[in-house]
């Protein structure tokens, strides 16, 4: 028999948070006041993404974030995701308190991640940083769901792979879903054959999790843009009547 599908930790997202503060600048909506929400709610992973243009999220808020009391406790953990720059790799370094480093290739043209892990990427330097933060910052990897992409980043001695679940995302509720799983489940053997985590992301929504969380058994589900869409539509109802009121007071 089976052994039972063990409960994986959900991480959410703030990037979209941050990127609603930026197109405003100043400091509305705070991002800290949202991670301290979602933590009081019972969140025990927060993520977000520092890239090179600052697109969201800035240097500063990696600092603020991971000052937070119930980080810094071990209450919740803090994922910064991001490429593998050197000004990144240095912030988290000098940064106590950020639990694991996401590391995502990264080209500017493009709105969100495209790609995981590839031969061509800086394997060296994920080699580097994977020894410089052990025992203090763990790294996981984005990769394609293949099994030489996993073997790729498991010589590195990183601790986790990001499971890249674009391809059963777009093919949800079609005859190509159960074939996006069986890679997926593929993938997520083999890092665990390298005794590596195994996290799966990348734009996933409610609807997606059982059926992926049963296929795959992943340590991690992430969810971001999804989840503060829904958020955003559920406080629209629980906003409006005080605003209402506001606006009819003599």
């Amino acid at each position: 028999m089976r052994a039972p599908v063990p409960t994986p930790l959900l991480r959410v997202g703030l990037n979209k948070v941050a990127l609603l503060r930026s197109s405003r600048g100043g400091a509305v909506p705070d991002l800290t006041e949202a991670a301290r929400t979602l933590i009081e709610g019972g969140c025990r992973a927060l993520m977000v993404h520092q890239w090179s243009d600052h697109r969201h999220v800035k240097p500063h808020d990696i600092t603020a974030l991971a000052a937070l009391d119930a980080v810094r406790d071990g209450h919740a953990t803090l994922h910064v995701g991001g490429d593998l720059r050197e000004d990144l790799g240095a912030l988290l370094e000098r940064t106590p308190g950020v639990g694991c480093w996401v590391v995502t290739p990264f080209e500017a043209q493009h709105l969100t991640t495209q790609r995981g892990w590839r031969p061509e990427d800086d394997q060296p330097r994920l080699a580097h940083w994977a020894q410089t933060l052990r025992g203090r910052t763990r790294i996981s990897v984005f990769v394609d769901p293949e099994p030489e992409a996993v073997d790729l980043v498991a010589r590195a001695g990183v601790a986790a792979v990001e499971l890249n679940c674009r391809d059963y995302v777009e093919g949800f509720g079609t005859p190509t879903q159960e074939r996006a799983l069986e890679a997926l489940s593929r993938a997520a053997d083999r890092a665990r054959e390298h005794g590596l985590d195994v996290n799966a992301a990348h734009d996933l929504d409610r609807r997606h999790l059982s059926p992926l969380i049963r296929a795959v058994r992943p340590t991690l589900v992430s969810v971001g843009h999804a989840f503060v869409a829904a958020a955003v539509i559920a406080g629209l109802r629980a906003v409006l009547p005080g605003f209402l009121h506001a606006a009819s007071r003599d």
